[in-house]
């Protein structure tokens, strides 16, 4: 069974009878019931009524994330609970799909989950857009039962196809989970996938624990970089990465994964994880390809 507090009752009535769009500083609520952040050129839009889904995110008209027309069910930005043994397949629909209440104070929007009651967890996403062409989201998970549960939070982004995804890992070793992994290119400490458009024959996905905060996927000239904490390699959760990937043989997208610290949560407290979202245009004498030095330095800058 599903429970809602009753705030958000109130707020998931409001999003059903949204008069048109709503201007509050960075924020716009939509007439459809989104809600779109405004970071300079950066847009980043929500649906509250698909899970608190970012749904896309745009920089100067161009489309990082994949949507619905891609795949049913898997696209665009979610949340879901780590590790998944103590899940399975499929996510939690209560986190991952369905309405959560939404509302807006200041620059910031909140969106809260029901209580799910297969994870004993509920969920609150604090969205807010930053300056020069960056977001700010916050996830904190709520332990709702009477029982210690250990867990670790974990955001699953599906970009489009053919591009260039990096990330520091050292002498880390890749790993893998469920599926083959990915073939990858280490150099430097730097590992780099370039995604071949291609689908591939089977699903592959590959773990790894990152040396450094941060990891970039860079596309068409467009660069998308998350920002984290990084976490040590004992506080991952079992079975999982600090970042994976995931490359379906069934769709035009990839997954681009990040993963918070696995820890305990009491019953009735919380948990906050925190990332930035940051995206550029490449600039023209920074090669975008495996192995770029510039390009790495050029995301070290930014991520400072």
């Amino acid at each position: 069974m599903k429970y809602m507090p009753a705030i958000s009752l109130i707020f998931c009535s409001a999003l059903l009878s949204l008069p048109g769009r709503t201007h509050q500083g960075k924020i716009i609520a939509m007439n459809d019931g989104d809600y779109v952040l405004n970071s300079g050129k950066l847009k980043m839009r929500v649906n509250p009524r698909v899970g608190a889904r970012v749904v896309s995110l745009e920089l100067g008209g161009f489309e990082f994330l994949t949507g619905r027309d891609i795949m049913e069910g898997n696209y665009g930005s979610t949340f879901w609970p780590s590790p998944q043994s103590a899940w399975g397949w499929p996510p939690p629909s209560v986190l991952d799909s369905d309405p959560y209440s939404a509302s807006v104070s200041g620059d910031t929007a909140t969106f809260v989950s029901w209580k799910d009651a297969r994870t004993g967890l509920q969920v609150v996403k604090r969205f807010s857009a930053g300056e020069d062409g960056r977001m700010e989201l916050s996830y904190t998970i709520i332990n709702v039962t009477d029982s210690v549960l250990k867990v670790a939070p974990w955001e699953i982004t599906r970009v489009h196809k053919g591009g260039l995804l990096f990330f520091h890992v050292g002498d880390n070793p890749l790993g893998r989970k469920s599926f083959d992994p990915a073939p990858v290119k280490v150099s430097d400490g730097v590992a780099w996938y370039k995604d071949p458009v291609k689908r591939p024959d089977e699903n592959l996905l590959a773990t790894a624990d990152v040396t450094e905060g941060w990891a970039a996927y860079a596309v068409e000239g467009k660069l998308f970089v998350k920002k984290f904490r990084n976490v040590p390699r004992d506080s991952i959760a079992p079975g999982e990465g600090e970042i994976a990937f995931y490359v379906s043989r069934e769709a035009d997208y990839v997954e681009f994964e990040i993963q918070g610290a696995y820890q305990a949560i009491r019953p009735g407290a919380h948990s906050t994880w925190n990332v930035q979202w940051i995206a550029r245009n490449i600039p023209g004498n920074i090669p975008a390809r495996a192995g770029s030095h510039d390009l790495v330095e050029y995301v070290k800058r930014l991520v400072r």
